[in-house]
């Protein structure tokens, strides 16, 4: 009797495996799948991103390092990054460029790594110049803003914004355009807002220059 039980639970195990059999199949097949698929999503959006870096027209005439940033901290991202490059590099003082766009300056250096002072920290000042005027860039209230410019002075929207060689960033490295103009309380100064396009949250790759440019 005992035996005949074991005998039909056997039997309904192997029924019951029988018919399962196909959709069991597909459930693991289409968890490897689902798998795969991910996996292959993230390795070409790297290959895009790695495609985009190596698509970079370097307009300026220096030596430079291709890197990319290894730590960005969610709540400081836009005051600071840790870049590939240190001391090993020769890295001091450098500028951080993107896409020909200036994002920073290399504000400490490691023997292996360097951390870059963003454009948007709110302790960098740059000085910078519109057409013939020269100014003060900060990050001021979630812009960027020029500074420092006469009321009398020849700017409109639009007009390109680039590094004015005065201090240790080199001349002429791009940082955006005029986006809006406006007056200071006293009327003597122009308050200038720039549209810089990047956003340092979709940027993994950089570029640093090494010599003057």
């Amino acid at each position: 009797m005992i035996k005949l039980i074991k005998e039909n639970y056997l039997f309904l195990f192997l029924f019951v495996l029988i018919v399962l059999k196909d959709p069991i199949y597909k459930l693991f097949t289409l968890e490897e799948k689902v798998y795969n698929t991910t996996q292959c999503q993230f390795l070409e959006d790297d290959y895009n991103k790695l495609l985009e870096f190596s698509k970079i027209d370097l307009i300026y005439e220096s030596n430079y390092v291709n890197s990319y940033i290894i730590y960005k901290d969610i709540y400081n991202y836009m005051n600071e990054i840790t870049i590939r490059g240190g001391r090993d590099l020769n890295f001091k003082n450098n500028p951080v460029i993107y896409d020909n766009t200036l994002i920073g300056v290399i504000d400490k250096v490691n023997q292996n790594s360097s951390i870059v002072k963003l454009i948007t920290n709110k302790n960098s000042k740059i000085s910078v110049k519109i057409n013939e005027e020269i100014g003060i860039l900060e990050y001021k209230k979630g812009n960027l803003i020029v500074s420092n410019i006469s009321n009398y002075s020849n700017i409109s929207i639009g007009d390109s914004i680039y590094t004015s060689g005065l201090g240790n960033i080199h001349e002429n490295i791009y940082i955006g355009e005029v986006k809006n103009i406006e007056l200071d309380n006293k009327n003597i100064e122009k308050i200038i807002t720039v549209n810089h396009k990047l956003n340092i949250k979709n940027i993994d790759y950089i570029t640093v220059l090494k010599e003057n440019v």
